[in-house]
């Protein structure tokens, strides 16, 4: 493995979120580890926001919505993230009478009330000011939101550690767990 072969360890290791499982799994612990859609919600949005969203998705109902969210509009393939393996997911959590819509590209919904989360793409094809404007849109209207890097890495269960070089997201995931 090439993380064997290095004299000195990687101050941080960056992965595809869908990869985590693997590279948590090949990645020494004492070496931080996080997604480019994790460091996109630090760099663009508020990862503390991002893991209220992520208990909310614990929370879910019978009939809630979730609005799934695409920044961009790339063809989709037969085990798409956005359309197939985040709606599983959120079932596996939730229950399979969880209801999911979908939004792409420029079409963010100005009412997204009906829904009791949203989970965003990681937003690199968005500037930071859309995803501040997205994430506002849904605090004014008292719906969580996460993104993709932070549910997968909750559902490979490996949230602390992707969290973990970010100590602010860290805290109020603990927070979080504290009250729940």
């Amino acid at each position: 493995m090439t993380l064997e072969r290095l004299t000195v360890p990687p101050a941080i290791v960056i992965t595809d979120s869908q990869a985590f499982h693997k590279v948590s799994a090949d990645t020494p612990s004492e070496i931080p580890l996080t997604s480019f859609s994790i460091l996109f919600a630090r760099q663009q949005a508020d990862l503390a926001e991002m893991v209220r969203g992520i208990k909310r998705i614990e929370s879910l109902a019978s009939d809630d919505k979730v609005l799934i969210v695409e920044g961009c509009t790339h063809h989709l393939q037969s085990d798409d993230i956005g359309t197939v393996k985040i709606p599983r997911w959120i079932r596996q959590m939730a229950g399979e009478d969880i209801q999911f819509e979908w939004a792409r590209g420029a079409c963010y919904p100005r009412d997204i009330s009906k829904y009791a989360v949203i989970v965003h793409c990681g937003g690199c094809m968005l500037n930071r000011r859309e995803m501040q404007y997205r994430i506002e849109k849904a605090r004014e209207q008292g719906v969580c939101i996460t993104n993709y890097g932070m549910l997968i890495a909750h559902v490979m269960g490996i949230l602390p550690r992707a969290l973990k070089p970010f100590p602010a997201a860290s805290v109020a995931l603990d927070e979080i767990n504290l009250k729940c």
